[in-house]
């Protein structure tokens, strides 16, 4: 019985494996789908002000859509640098190297950790393509795919493929893109040393970022200039001189302001309807913006003794939502401040911001500017128990005008209100005046809401003041 048990089992096994096999052989025979290689070449998208002043350009997009080499034209020192750097056995392998594999298993056996990998030119651009979790599984499907491409692709149109889909840094994709952006020229016109600095930059295009991360940049083009001269590309006299010619890198692009804005909208493009756009103007009154910039920058300054680190501000022009100015963080580089978090969209408590929803919603129902409310210690039944509201000045001031409560933003007045028109009430009107981001319900919030106790942001805060100088609409 158990050896015929142990037969079963090995044939269950065989039969599993031939499965397997004739499966993986069916997936990669079975032809490509026609929009997996689809893009829309962009020569760049530039985003204005409402002058016509640059904000932004934007060379190539993470969406896959990038500037591509032009006419399909692989020029021939950016063939041997990424191949050398990538892929030494790219023309004989069929999308997978088992050598390669088999070295990265051994190295990785050895350190007891991942410390090296074997992905080639076809699966980084199956990883482009069909993006997969990173796991073995998703190696193995990335495997799959890269020996699908290469059985339905020629080899130079993978390697066009992928060269024109690589991430090369700075929100750039595809060796022309990167060209331009680093050098100020074409692919074709880059020297070795340039076409070997870009192909070191493939794996870790941050930690070899020529601009913030130089001595990494030149560390990784020197051993991609070496693994050149290895696979033959290069002589070594020819590698040295590489090595010592003037990498002519331009400048950092400064093209880069209202980020948080211009940031924002690149996000949208495909729900604005302008994911195709070459050009887009904004509403942004540079004057107003600079202004708005320089008050923050002076405002935390004199802040800083209190710890205030941050702020953001948005301007809306009142008569027709236009947004006049956008600032997000006092700088978006700084890294350490968190500067790239958006400010404007952030959810945070509002404190008393939204007192005057209530007072107009008590307006509606007959209160008047002279209504008198009682501005005395008051205890309320909460599901989480009394609640006692405190004014800000921790006194109590009797009884109070409306328009005097109001205007001197008390606390208490707010609450009993709130109380007197019921918080279901009140987080209606709060909704409908475009507080989308109060999405719990009037008993989590309590009477609490005219108080700030539901997060929201500084830019719907906008939107409905807007509404209130619009009388309401």
């Amino acid at each position: 019985m158990k050896r015929l048990t142990l037969r079963g089992m090995m044939r269950a096994v065989a039969l599993a494996a031939v499965l397997g096999v004739v499966g993986c052989a069916g997936f990669i025979a079975w032809p490509l789908p026609g929009t997996l290689l689809s893009r829309e070449a962009l020569s760049s998208l530039v985003l204005t002000d409402r002058t016509g002043h640059a904000l932004r350009e934007v060379l190539s997009r993470e969406d896959g859509r990038s500037v591509g080499l032009p006419g399909g034209r692989i020029p021939p020192k950016v063939r041997q640098a990424f191949i050398a750097a990538e892929d030494q056995r790219f023309t004989s392998h069929p999308g997978v190297d088992v050598v390669a594999v088999a070295r990265a298993a051994r190295d990785n056996v050895q350190a007891g950790r991942i410390v090296s990998g074997a992905s080639t030119i076809p699966q980084q651009l199956a990883r482009r393509l069909v993006p997969r979790e990173r796991s073995w599984w998703g190696k193995a499907g990335e495997a799959l795919w890269a020996l699908r491409l290469t059985a339905h692709l020629s080899k130079e149109q993978v390697l066009l493929e992928y060269l024109d889909r690589v991430p090369l840094g700075n929100s750039t994709f595809g060796v022309e893109a990167a060209a331009r952006r680093y050098f100020g020229r074409p692919a074709e016109r880059l020297s070795a040393g340039q076409a070997a600095l870009l192909a070191g930059m493939a794996r870790s295009p941050a930690r070899r970022d020529p601009y913030r991360r130089p001595e990494m940049a030149m560390a990784g083009m020197r051993d991609v200039l070496s693994r050149m001269v290895e696979e033959g590309f290069l002589t070594k006299e020819e590698a040295k001189a590489a090595e010592e010619t003037p990498l002519d890198l331009v400048p950092p692009e400064r093209v880069f302001e209202v980020p948080h804005l211009t940031t924002a909208l690149l996000q949208r493009l495909p729900e604005l309807g302008l994911d195709g756009a070459s050009r887009i103007e904004t509403t942004i009154d540079p004057a107003l913006q600079a202004a708005v910039e320089k008050a923050i920058t002076e405002e935390l300054r004199g802040l800083a003794h209190r710890r205030v680190g941050e702020a953001a501000a948005i301007v809306l022009d009142n008569a027709t939502g236009e947004v006049l100015a956008y600032v997000g963080s006092s700088d978006f580089l700084d890294e350490e401040k968190g500067g790239q978090n958006d400010g404007v969209r952030s959810l945070r408590q509002p404190g008393s911001a939204l007192k005057p929803f209530a007072y107009g919603l008590a307006l509606s129902k007959g209160f008047t500017p002279s209504s008198v409310l009682a501005d005395v210690e008051v205890h309320l039944a909460t599901p989480g128990g009394a609640y006692v509201p405190k004014n800000y000045d921790r006194r109590v001031h009797g009884p109070v005008r409306l328009r005097a409560a109001l205007a001197s933003s008390y606390n208490i007045p707010a609450v009993r209100v709130a109380d007197a028109l019921g918080p279901e009430q009140v987080l209606r009107v709060l909704r409908e005046a475009g507080f989308q981001s109060l999405t719990e319900s009037a008993s989590h919030y309590g009477v609490g809401i005219v108080l700030g106790n539901g997060d929201v942001t500084l830019r719907e805060l906008a939107r409905a003041y807007r509404g209130l100088a619009r009388g309401g609409v």
